[in-house]
């Protein structure tokens, strides 16, 4: 179940946060981090796996959406606040507000019974998935899935992490205030597209919705390269946040309906897995990739390589199934 592995979860990030508060040396900073990272990670997760046994599969998109919706919300008012308060207080006092946060959400964490499935859970001999088990994870949905959400986040840490900053303030020439009010559409955009995308996935079926958000994907990367003013590149970031939104929002959706009940966990840590990864990559292949054009051609062929990248992804998710049964009107007698 996951009680227990919360609690444990929420107990490793109290215990990083108090020693970020605490400590003078950098290589403790990193140790607490290390351990904080593992209590995060574990949290996202295994909370992603229990909301999805909350709700059927005619429910489970717009649950996942509103589960995600207010992850964003929690960090884009986090980020805020945290550089407001440092600002005025310094930086430290934000890891010990962070401590009693973390506290308080342990507390939460206990009131939680039992795991949000309707099947008996049974003893597992070992912590490692088994090689059947992996059999019922691995299957055509869950690959093609993870496929996009690397893709997606390589795009997404990539592009709009590493190569966008850039290129909005040095080769555009607008300023840092400017480039955060960008940086606040996506946000806006992306929560909106959570909550949009969840809905309308269960209601249209899982592979419309998310082809419609690869589309929008398209249109703001291809809008990004195109456009120099402020006020198109706010509507371009919306949308590339709607995009990033829908994605994140229905791809584990559809490998929660794809895989049976008692490996729902293990597909689900899969697409985080996939999700770290292409976190990693992205960063360091648009760089290299960007470094190797040069100049601001550089910084726009990362652009063209992610629009085709997503334009890839359409053609992929043309081939899956959809998850979500539709049910025929009832007759009218």
């Amino acid at each position: 179940g996951p009680r227990y592995p919360l609690i444990a979860g929420r107990v490793l990030a109290v215990i990083g946060a108090f020693i970020c508060y605490r400590t003078t040396s950098i290589w403790m900073l990193i140790f607490a981090r290390v351990i904080w990272g593992l209590g995060d990670a574990s949290f996202f997760c295994i909370g992603m796996t229990y909301v999805s046994k909350l709700f059927t599969s005619e429910k489970r998109g717009r649950a996942l959406g509103v589960f995600q919706a207010v992850e964003l919300i929690g960090s884009f008012l986090g980020q805020t606040i945290g550089g407001y308060v440092a600002g005025l207080y310094g930086a430290r006092i934000n890891f010990l507000a962070t401590t009693i946060m973390a506290v308080i959400a342990l507390a939460s964490v206990t009131l939680i019974k039992g795991d949000g499935s309707t099947i008996p859970t049974k003893a597992r001999a070992s912590l490692l998935p088994s090689r059947a088990e992996m059999k019922k994870v691995l299957n055509r949905t869950v690959i093609v899935a993870c496929i996009i959400n690397l893709v997606c986040m390589m795009n997404n840490n990539g592009i709009q992490g590493t190569i966008l900053p850039i290129y909005i303030t040095e080769t555009i020439g607008l300023d840092l205030t400017l480039y955060a009010f960008l940086v606040s559409a996506s946000t806006v955009g992306s929560v909106t597209g959570n909550l949009l995308g969840g809905t309308l996935s269960d209601k249209m079926g899982r592979k419309k919705v998310l082809q419609a958000g690869f589309i929008i994907g398209v249109i703001a990367l291809a809008g990004i390269t195109l456009f120099t003013g402020f006020y198109p590149l706010l509507l371009m970031m919306f949308l590339n946040g709607i995009f990033w939104g829908i994605v994140y929002g229905v791809v584990p959706a559809y490998i929660a309906d794809a895989v049976p009940d008692e490996v729902r966990g293990i597909g689900i840590g899969t697409f985080r897995t996939f999700m770290d990864m292409g976190g990693l990559i992205g960063p360091m292949a648009m760089s290299m990739l960007a470094e190797y054009v040069g100049g601001t051609q550089g910084y726009l062929y990362t652009f063209y390589f992610g629009i085709v990248m997503v334009l890839g992804l359409i053609v992929l998710t043309s081939t899956l199934k959809d998850t979500v049964i539709q049910k025929a009107p009832s007759a009218v007698h």
